[in-house]
């Protein structure tokens, strides 16, 4: 079974390869949720996350789980899977909830 770590990694390939619809310096501060299959990792503009810059948002609406198992990632739509993510378990990142 993947680490949250490990899991970030997975996430950092995937992103190579299709990147995210991201405005800023992809920045992952290292909280993540989680239930018994998939991680949902938190990650953004470092210049949102770290420096507060509003216009740095995501407002993107996806979600990439990585499953915990077989490291696949898997795209979707946060309204679609808001059932699923509401079930996860958070780990809050450092930043907590970006202050």
């Amino acid at each position: 079974m993947l680490t949250p770590r490990e899991a970030e990694q997975r996430l950092r390939d995937y992103f190579r390869e299709d990147p995210p619809p991201l405005r800023g310096t992809l920045y992952f501060p290292g909280g993540w949720a989680e239930d018994d299959e998939d991680y949902l990792l938190e990650w953004g503009a470092r210049e949102f996350i770290v420096d507060g810059r509003e216009s740095f948002g995501r407002w993107d609406n996806l979600v990439y789980f990585v499953n915990k198992h077989t490291g696949e990632v898997s795209k979707g739509h946060f309204n679609a899977n808001f059932g699923k993510i509401d079930k996860m378990v958070e780990h809050f990142s450092p930043e907590e909830r970006y202050r």
